[in-house]
């Protein structure tokens, strides 16, 4: 038989136990049995992130406007290269921006000049442009590995022409002055992003801290991407001949580009 001390020891004891098991459930979230749950958390949104593109431009054929009486027909631009690059954030929701600087190096320009009389000239002179843009884009795929996108640009472009050449079918020569002027340009992109390294996310807590999800930052992204681009117009410097005939200098209007870019985006964080 138990004495009333060994009772009383026992009690002490049981409701000692339960206690311990109860700051543990508390502790832990649920009961000793049970492993605290994970609950998903959304990926930590990385902040800022640094670009670098190359790419190829086909133009469409720009308007030329002329005065003194002449016109213009068949003229041509031909494609160049471009190289550029730029610094971004991440706003969450899908959304980020960024600014960035692009030169299209030179590109060959060609055109047939008629004056009033009907006489035809040969010109060949050429084109360059940097851009400066801010930008917009909607990532479809966040956090993914693959990211689809679409975004769109606004700025301005210093465009520039170079020295070139007119000859006339009457063996008469001139040359072309250079030009440049500055203009407003526009830019509309979709491509997809790949994600090469980094950027993975863990899940850490314990005890009662609520699971916190930690991104491993430094992502690499490989940009595909076309981008359809307006630069606006450019003024040559004027025609002059090497025998008297009245000076005109050519304006290049509306000039587009059609762009296929590819580029690496790094996460700075």
């Amino acid at each position: 038989m138990f004495s009333a001390r060994k009772v009383l020891l026992l009690g002490a004891a049981f409701v000692l136990g339960s206690a311990l098991s109860a700051s543990a459930a508390d502790l832990y979230g649920g009961s000793i049995k049970d492993a605290p749950e994970m609950a998903p958390m959304p990926a930590a949104s990385a902040g800022w992130y640094l670009r670098v593109d190359g790419g190829y431009n086909w133009f469409t054929t720009p308007g030329v406007e002329m005065d003194q009486g002449y016109t213009a027909h068949d003229t041509k631009l031909d494609g160049t290269w471009s190289i550029g690059g730029g610094i971004g954030r991440y706003f969450g929701r899908g959304f980020r921006g960024d600014i960035t600087v692009d030169h299209l190096f030179n590109s060959n320009v060609s055109s047939e000049f008629c004056d009033c009389y009907g006489t035809a000239s040969h010109a060949k002179f050429d084109f360059s442009s940097t851009v400066l843009l801010a930008n917009l884009y909607y990532d479809f795929n966040r956090g993914g590995r693959f990211v689809p996108y679409i975004g769109a640009g606004v700025g301005f472009a210093h465009n520039e022409t170079g020295a070139g050449t007119v000859t006339e079918d009457c063996g008469c020569e001139g040359t072309i002055g250079k030009g440049s002027s500055n203009s407003f340009a526009a830019a509309a992109m979709a491509g997809i992003s790949w994600k090469i390294r980094g950027g993975e996310t863990t899940y850490v807590g314990g005890l009662k801290d609520e699971p916190v999800a930690v991104n491993s930052g430094h992502a690499m992204y490989l940009d595909v991407g076309y981008r359809f681009l307006y630069l606006g117009d450019v003024k040559t410097g004027d025609i002059t001949w090497d025998v008297a005939a009245p000076s005109v200098d050519p304006k290049l209007k509306d000039i587009t580009a059609h762009q296929i870019r590819v580029g690496l985006r790094y996460d700075l964080n």
